[in-house]
């Protein structure tokens, strides 16, 4: 027996959907889910870990558009920088779907306990 949602989803479905688009579908089920504290915590480590990665791939990319005009070796290094913290995101981000998918909860090392105080 599934346990009962405010969203009326599947709270299994609604844990991946919480990842499927990154920090935004995290902050759009934090808000809407008012129940069931696994999906909310899904959204909150989504929009926490998601949220910082996407923070650092955009000052990575900024720092590289500066650096491509002013120092052109340090512009491959930080486009490098930023190729590898976004390849490691997608992994992580599909490490996510599928474990939540198994019905697994994984608690990242950086982001879970954040998550817990946002989640409640």
């Amino acid at each position: 027996m599934t346990e009962p949602t405010s969203t009326g989803v599947d709270h299994r479905l609604a844990s991946v959907l919480c990842y499927a688009g990154w920090w935004v579908t995290g902050l759009v089920f934090l808000f809407a889910e008012r129940q069931h504290r696994g999906v909310r915590f899904h959204a909150a480590q989504s929009l926490v870990v998601f949220g910082v990665l996407s923070a650092v791939m955009l000052a990575s990319g900024g720092a590289s558009a500066v650096a491509f005009f002013v120092a052109g070796p340090s512009f491959r290094l930080l486009q490098a920088a930023g190729n590898v913290v976004w390849l490691g995101a997608v992994a992580l981000w599909l490490v996510l779907l599928l474990r939540t998918w198994r019905g697994e909860t994984w608690r990242g090392p950086m982001g879970a306990g954040l998550a817990g105080k946002i989640a409640g």
